[in-house]
């Protein structure tokens, strides 16, 4: 039975193909990087799509944004200067300006065009982020930003940026090079958090991202999360130079997000934390795969 046309189907893995049922094409063009859509869909909601790949949907995009920010900001404890690359719809600065004890939120984003694009069609990502003055924005290659610009030490990194494919604008941004760079910059209680694929889906994207961080921090920890939107468990990784996840249990998150008097979360907590660790032991052993170290000369890309 042939697919009707109002379905669209993409690929989450190398063996795998997801497809969807779309209500509305709201938005489709190329800005100078990439291609960009915004799908009203039946499953999901409102989603924003970047070559062709998911990146978020109003039904769940909180799982992502939160698991992606809250553990780093935890592991710090108290934040005040934080950068985050990437991060268009505003979503990841949403949740870091969540912290009181964050006094300058840095956002470099190579494509002022999504920013916009997102601001028009999706403004509940950001949530009004974007007037915060907190905010320092800039429209810029977040890696040239930081070796060229950034002067002071930096709380937490945070990467929410695009996978690394052959075409795309992010994949010298999961690289050796790159990650000595941000260690360069952290303060003395420094954390970096990163996307890191689906130890699932993409499990040789997922563990070499893991093994090349591990050349570079003192201490590299790990959550996976389900993902409805991406149809995968979805990993997370995150850089630290004194301490990781080891020294962060259901209490300490509890603890800091009250200290800090983080209000509104949906979906992270310390019990969550706490779960989360202990499905991300399950799931990247799953397929046994072996990664490699990324480096500038020798990038790895996912299809």
């Amino acid at each position: 039975m042939d697919k009707p046309s109002n379905w669209y189907t993409e690929q989450i893995g190398e063996s795998v193909l997801e497809s969807y049922k779309v209500v509305r094409h709201i938005y489709s063009g190329k800005t100078r990087y990439q291609k960009v859509e915004i799908l009203e869909t039946e499953p999901f909601g409102r989603c924003l799509l970047l070559d062709g790949k998911m990146q978020s949907s109003l039904l769940d995009e909180h799982i992502y944004h939160e698991t992606l920010v809250h553990p780093a900001m935890c592991l710090n404890g108290a934040p005040k200067r934080v950068v985050i690359i990437g991060g268009g719809e505003g979503a990841t600065l949403r949740e870091v300006l969540r912290w009181r004890t964050v006094e300058e939120a840095y956002m470099i984003d190579l494509d002022r065009e999504v920013v916009e694009l997102c601001q028009k069609h999706l403004p509940s990502l950001s949530a009004g982020a974007f007037n915060d003055s907190r905010l320092r924005l800039f429209f810029e290659d977040g890696r040239a930003w930081v070796a060229e610009k950034l002067k002071d030490s930096v709380d937490v990194f945070i990467i929410d940026v695009t996978d690394p494919l052959e075409q795309g604008p992010s994949y010298q941004l999961y690289t050796t090079e790159f990650y000595q760079l941000l260690l360069s910059k952290l303060s003395e209680n420094g954390v970096i958090a990163t996307q890191a694929t689906s130890p699932t889906h993409t499990p040789l994207a997922y563990q070499s991202i893991k093994k090349t961080m591990q050349t570079i921090f003192p201490h590299v920890s790990e959550l996976a999360a389900y993902v409805v939107s991406f149809s995968s468990v979805w990993g997370f990784l995150y850089g630290s130079k004194e301490a990781g996840f080891a020294s962060l249990g259901r209490g300490e998150v509890d603890e800091r997000l009250r200290m800090a008097e983080v209000k509104g979360l949906r979906f992270y907590s310390g019990a969550t934390h706490e779960a989360l660790k202990e499905l991300t032991r399950h799931y990247v052993t799953l397929k046994g795969v072996e990664g490699r170290v990324i480096r500038d000369s020798e990038p790895l890309f996912v299809a």
